[in-house]
């Protein structure tokens, strides 16, 4: 298994190189979690991270059901396993259900990110407003003025028959699209009509005609809201008598497409109606409405006019409830509306004036009860087989190892509880991962990410955590058992106190606890924000770390930028100074910077466990108490700086569209890991435990394609070249890479790859790597869906005398279950 050895050598410097010092990766969850609507933002979306992240540039599918996110990992844990993470959210009110996959990337500085939405959208992705978040924004998603995306559609044809509609087949490229029919009646006469849709502006609809005028030389752009207020404009002007007979029914089976899509749509409008989201309610009812007959037509059209009714558009709402007349003449439905257009018209007689210009009322104030989660299991296996031949004087000898790497059943279990009322807003949060392994030299491991109990008070400036929760800023842990307070005693600043005990994976010896205090400004001068932090942490009774810092925020619709001190007092040492940023032009160009130069890992006392001097003992100590028996604090103290490396970081980038379909993305990056001083060991002995890289170089091109091969896909074409000639063994490295993303209707999703990597290590030794590999998804249903995976890797090393060839077979199989 050398060859393996040799192949990730300078990769890894590059990929886990802030993880140095002798410390190995955590193994943690690099996502932590979904924020819907978090703070006053209604039309966001927010991914919260573990790690340190730099946001580079997103690609979105033409038709917003899908984006791919690239980002960097600054600081933070990485996967040791190849293991996907997901996360998903339900819809709410106005945003579309969001589904974010982290899917194993190993050997590459640059991360992707896969975003599905639950139903076509529009979205834009940017950096969120510190370093360890992304915002999903959804285009006038909460606003006043929901969008329609639904609004419009293409009319193929007309004909007199149902049938004759039959006989026209739409070319199997937009088979994405939903087809339907609907029927008019114009001049006494009933006219069918088959109809392409949905799109969310005229400009997309006038699109999708010019692609299909070619085959149906009638196409045409039709406004489905404008049709709906249409009728009931004729409704409002001849009002429906209570005896009056239904309107023709619309002679149609059942499409299941549709009836899932109205299902969905109900579900949203009813949230929205029960959350007092009255404006919401009623263009989710539209949008409803505007679908085919289905099975939630009738009940949509009545609670319509509710939602009208409750937002007090009285004239509107008697219009809705006409029509519903029409429609539905018969059943307690119909009753049910008499009623409530009795009440209405004795409401609007006490109201002079025009019949809209009742005030609002006020909506009651709601108690929000919602318990929701997932269940995931996926089984990860892997094999590989090494074949070497060694050239000897008269032969060549050839030797071959082969074995399974990985076999191992993960499960996921995420459990959400919310209680809100018009005092507080509760949240209650577990998130457990257990791996079952079936390998004898890998253990079966549970890991407990988060459980805790959130409060945010409504009536008052309070907030509290209890719990093993993330730290986000401050200097606090990536994790920790703990609590969190916080008190907002002026409108724009806040003052937070935190203590607890720091969780990683796996578990250490030492005992360690912390506390910390921070002051919080936000909104200032606009779109300043930022902080002032304290933070000190004792390991098995001595000083851990000792700190200072603050961090400087801007963060507008176009423009971020984040910056972060942390100073540790105790050792007199900058552990990090980093600045990042990004910057989007009115013609869509994105450009994007990060500077950053810190201590790998965090400079702390326990990092003296992790020296090669203290490695070298016999018992190895597991713990600081341990340690304290055969050195001084002070000693210790020395070990640990000793133990932990300088590591630099710049990256500048930029994405440009160059048309509707293409953008084009370039980046170039440096990477210098500093060197661990010289050690000498209690026998003497003088160890150099790591060299310094040097200037590790790293240039990429990035072409990204949309909707290329059908109407929804994302294709990636990558080219990048890394330069090392400082480090040992200095290297040069080419990689091209191509990754596509199709979906295949509203269930199955595919997404094929292919690598190539060659490196050329000093002193003559070369490196082929081929990466074929193909991602299959099926959504069962609105909450179950099942995934596969499969890799396949063919690496062949040539090195003087020797030839290494390895295959390594990697595949995945799993399901998930939202609920």
């Amino acid at each position: 298994m050398h060859v393996c050895a040799r192949k990730k050598t300078a990769i890894s410097l590059i990929s886990l190189g802030l993880c140095m010092g002798g410390v190995p990766p955590a193994l943690a969850n690099v996502m932590e979690e979904l924020q819907v609507q978090p703070g006053r933002t209604d039309n966001v979306v927010r991914i919260k991270f573990n790690a340190r992240i730099h946001y580079i540039r997103q690609a979105a599918a033409e038709n917003g059901s899908a984006a791919i996110v690239y980002f960097r990992i600054v600081e933070g844990s990485e996967l040791q396993l190849k293991v996907e993470e997901l996360l998903k959210t339900k819809p709410v009110a106005s945003l579309p259900g969001v589904s974010v996959s982290f899917p194993p990337q190993s050997g590459t500085q640059i991360k992707k990110l896969l975003v599905k939405f639950s139903k076509r959208t529009e979205a834009t992705i940017k950096a969120g407003p510190d370093d360890r978040s992304l915002d999903i924004v959804f285009k006038d998603a909460g606003k006043t003025a929901v969008k329609d995306n639904r609004r419009y559609a293409v009319r193929l044809l007309s004909a007199a028959s149902k049938e004759a509609l039959g006989d026209r087949a739409v070319p199997a490229r937009f088979a994405d699209y939903d087809v339907f029919t609907s029927q008019q009646t114009r001049d006494g006469k009933t006219v069918y009509e088959l109809y392409l849709g949905y799109l969310p502006d005229a400009a997309a609809a006038e699109k999708l005609r010019g692609q299909l005028v070619s085959v149906f030389t009638e196409a045409a752009v039709v406004d489905m809201a404008s049709r709906r207020q249409q009728t009931l404009g004729s409704v409002a002007r001849k009002p429906a008598p209570a005896e009056a007979q239904p309107a023709p029914p619309v002679e149609q089976a059942a499409i299941p497409e549709v009836e899932e899509q109205a299902a969905s749509l109900m579900k949203q409008a009813k949230a929205a109606l029960e959350a007092g989201n009255n404006e919401q309610a009623v263009n989710l009812f539209n949008q409803l409405l505007f679908l085919p007959p289905n099975a939630h037509s009738q009940e949509g059209q009545e609670l319509i006019g509710l939602a009208r009714e409750r937002n007090g558009e009285l004239a509107k709402a008697k219009t809705e409830y006409e029509l519903y007349l029409k429609l539905f003449p018969e059943g307690e439905g119909a009753a049910r509306i008499r009623e409530r257009l009795a009440a209405l018209n004795v409401q609007q007689q006490s109201v002079p004036g025009a019949p809209d210009a009742v005030a609002k009322r006020v909506p009651e104030t709601k108690i929000v009860k919602t318990f929701s989660g997932s269940l995931s299991q996926y089984y990860y296996g892997g094999q590989s087989q090494t074949q070497t031949a060694f050239n000897t004087p008269t032969t060549v000898e050839k030797s071959s190892i082969s074995g399974i790497d990985q076999s191992s059943l993960v499960t996921n279990v995420d459990l959400n509880g919310r209680y809100r009322d018009v005092n507080a807003d509760h949240r209650f949060v577990v998130r457990d991962t257990h791996t079952w392994s079936f390998l004898e030299s890998v253990p079966t491991r549970n890991r407990l990410t988060a459980a805790y109990y959130d409060y945010k008070g409504l009536q008052n400036n309070f907030n509290a955590r209890v719990g093993r929760q993330s730290g986000y800023g401050s200097g606090l842990p990536n994790r920790f058992d703990g609590a969190t307070l916080g008190y907002g005693f002026m409108p724009k600043y806040k003052v937070n106190f935190a203590l607890g005990l720091p969780v990683e994976f796996p578990t250490l010896d030492s005992d360690r606890k912390f506390w910390g205090l921070s002051l919080d400004a936000e909104n200032l001068a606009g779109r300043w924000s930022g902080n002032a932090f304290f933070v000190e942490q004792q390991v098995d009774g001595i000083l851990d770390r000792r700190a200072v810092g603050g961090e400087v925020r801007y963060f507008d619709e176009r423009r971020s930028l984040y910056s972060l001190v942390d100073y540790d007092v105790s050792y007199d040492i900058l552990n990090i100074a980093m600045l990042q940023g990004s910057w989007q032009t009115a013609g869509q160009t994105t450009f994007n910077l990060l500077l950053d130069r810190r201590r790998a890992p965090t400079l702390s006392t326990h990092n003296a466990l992790y020296n090669s001097v203290v490695t070298s003992l016999i018992p190895i100590p597991t713990s600081i108490k341990q340690l304290l028996t055969v050195r001084t604090e002070d000693q210790i103290r020395a070990l640990a700086e000793d133990a932990t490396a300088i590591a630099t970081q710049a990256q500048f980038g930029l994405t440009t569209p160059l048309n509707p379909g293409w953008q084009l993305g370039a980046d170039i990056g440096l990477t210098n890991i500093g060197a661990l001083p010289q050690v000498t060991l209690d026998d003497g002995t003088v160890l150099n435990p790591s060299p310094a890289t040097g200037n590790i170089m790293n240039y990429a091109l990035r072409a990204i394609g949309t909707n290329l091969f059908s109407g929804r896909d994302i294709n990636v074409f990558s080219l990048s070249y890394t330069d090392a000639p400082e480090s040992t063994p200095s290297f040069t490295g080419v990689q091209i890479a191509y990754n596509n993303t199709t979906y295949l209707g509203d269930k199955w999703s595919l997404e094929p790859s292919l690598k190539y990597y060659r490196q050329q290590t000093d002193p003559s030794t070369e490196l082929k790597r081929w990466t074929p590999g193909i991602r299959v998804s099926y959504r069962i249903r609105e909450s179950v869906s099942l995934d596969g995976e499969y890799i396949y890797e063919h690496a062949t090393t040539d090195s003087p005398g020797t030839q290494d060839i390895s295959q390594t077979h990697y595949f995945s199989l799993g399901y998930r279950w939202d609920f």
